[in-house]
């Protein structure tokens, strides 16, 4: 049955998604459960797998593009299927790559807009129609202005074939040269240029590789060839964790030729100036400069802080590492602590979204990870139904996922309150950003020992821990916070009644 390929809805904040990479070509037959393609949008990358078998008959975002969530990605159908009706529906011209017909309005002559893929986005509203609709292409492949649109990986094969692309005619979405237009006119080229163009080929074929738009990031920042990295993920695919151990064999290698070579640095060199460097945003974190710049525009941050005798807290996670067979953290306890206190105060476990205050049932919480491109926050869903046990194993399943590069978009996406824990690095007070849509987060500070006064006149030397709850005063009040606080404190300074109850679940 033939369909359109959709932007998924990557979480609740989602307004836009871009097609970083097809790893399928228009024409390819594809398979049912098996990627096509490679989104991001927000703070996650993903896959999208093919619904059922067929032919990736049409191609209408091309690498680089942007649409909002449902816009139209491509068109799947059987290779003698009529696909006229759903060309329609995505916004392509019946049996070509020019949009459907559209008045001179819909054209923007904004020079930006006529840039290559790469630097193409459509705005958060619009869908795969309006992208089209708001471009003018010559056959070509090349923008009225006379620059050429091509996709990435178009623009790199014809790098390796030395395919001059201002004379390769697109068959692309919306006139743009694809990878197959790179190849056809390499073959077309004299007797000469294409046995140098076949060369090419094949060596190119040879090179392509699977990795997540993650994982080419980061060898990129690490100076990694990803053509050269095995994969061991699913299929072959190179993981994040492939690069990191593909840049550490490189820099062993590299610091010993270096030692072998000797010091023979110049006082030229060591006089040199410094370098300055620009540093481009990735996609992820402009995601979070945007997303964190709107929570601290949109929402009233108000911070409170409060300290909590942390002893049981210690011996309750020892005990239960103990007893039941499995890692059990001091977050973990924390989090028992937290849904209960979560439970008493339900205007905290909530989000806010077109002027909706909505107060979830479920306490999906979310554990802020620090990775390389940025902070992200994965989802430890229904704290409250999970044993102790189960809870350790998912929170850890989680972040280990979330650092390795293998996180997907549901474990990013439906968090109901988030828990930020700098106290591991020593900070002792700070006040965290609010992860729209929720209200409210919460700040675990370091564990320090204080001398604290005791009922018979001593002093005890005791540790401690603080917490830090920033929270939306828009929604909820300064008085209704200090409450949730000081609940939070007496769950964490009386655990073993939840701890008990959870080991038995």
């Amino acid at each position: 049955m033939a369909y359109v390929v959709k932007m998924p809805k990557l979480g609740l904040e989602m307004k836009s998604g871009e097609l970083s990479a097809w790893l399928v070509s228009e024409g390819d037959e594809v398979t049912e459960g098996e990627p096509i393609a490679e989104i991001e949008s927000e703070k996650t990358t993903a896959e999208i797998d093919a619904k059922e078998d067929g032919v990736l008959r049409r191609v209408v975002l091309a690498e680089g593009e942007s649409t909002a969530p449902g816009g139209a990605l491509a068109i799947v159908a059987g290779a003698d299927e009529d696909i006229s009706g759903l060309e329609a529906d995505a916004g392509v011209g019946e049996g070509g790559s020019e949009p459907a017909a559209t008045d001179d309005s819909a054209v923007d002559p904004s020079p930006t807009e006529a840039t290559e893929t790469t630097e193409t986005a459509a705005t958060g509203g619009g869908d795969a129609s309006s992208v089209a609709q708001s471009r003018s292409r010559g056959s070509d492949g090349a923008s009225e202005n006379g620059e050429v649109r091509a996709s990435p990986r178009a623009k790199r094969l014809a790098d390796d074939l030395g395919v001059d692309l201002t004379t390769v005619e697109g068959t692309g979405p919306q006139g743009a040269i694809t990878e197959s237009d790179v190849e056809t006119a390499a073959d077309s080229a004299t007797p000469a240029e294409a046995d140098d163009a076949g060369t090419a080929t094949a060596t190119a074929a040879e090179k392509r590789v699977f990795a997540p738009p993650s994982a080419r990031r980061l060898a990129r920042e690490l100076g990694v060839d990803i053509e050269a990295v095995e994969g061991t993920g699913q299929n072959g695919r190179i993981t994040e964790s492939d690069v990191r151990a593909a840049g550490g064999a490189s820099a062993a290698a590299t610091d010993s030729a270096a030692a072998a070579a000797g010091d023979d640095a110049t006082d030229a060199t060591a006089a040199s100036e410094p370098v300055e460097t620009e540093r481009p945003l990735s996609g992820m974190r402009r995601t979070i400069a945007d997303r964190l710049g709107e929570s601290y525009r949109e929402a009233v941050h108000v911070t409170v802080d409060r300290r909590a005798d942390a002893e049981e807290l210690l011996a309750a996670a020892n005990a239960a590492d103990d007893a039941l067979g499995v890692d059990v953290s001091i977050t973990d306890v924390l989090l028992l602590a937290l849904s209960a206190s979560l439970d008493e105060h339900p205007e905290f476990n909530a989000t806010f979204e077109d002027g909706v205050h909505r107060l979830h049932g479920e306490h999906n919480i979310c554990i802020a990870v620090d990775i390389d491109e940025g902070l992200i926050a994965p989802v430890v869903r229904n704290v409250a139904s999970l044993s102790l046990a189960d809870l350790a194993e998912t929170r850890a399943e989680v972040t280990q996922r979330a650092l390795s590069g293998d996180f997907t978009m549901d474990d990013l996406s439906g968090g109901t309150f988030t828990v930020s824990n700098l106290g591991v690095l020593g900070v002792e007070s700070f006040d965290p950003v609010i992860n729209p849509p929720q209200v409210a987060i919460l700040g675990v500070n370091t564990i320090r020992r204080e001398a604290v006064p005791t009922d018979g006149g001593d002093v005890a030397v005791r540790r401690v821990i603080s917490f830090s709850l920033s929270f939306d005063h828009r929604i909820v009040d300064g008085a209704d916070a200090a409450r949730m606080l000081g609940t939070l404190v007496e769950h964490v300074e009386n655990p073993w009644s939840l701890v008990i109850a959870a080991g038995g679940r």
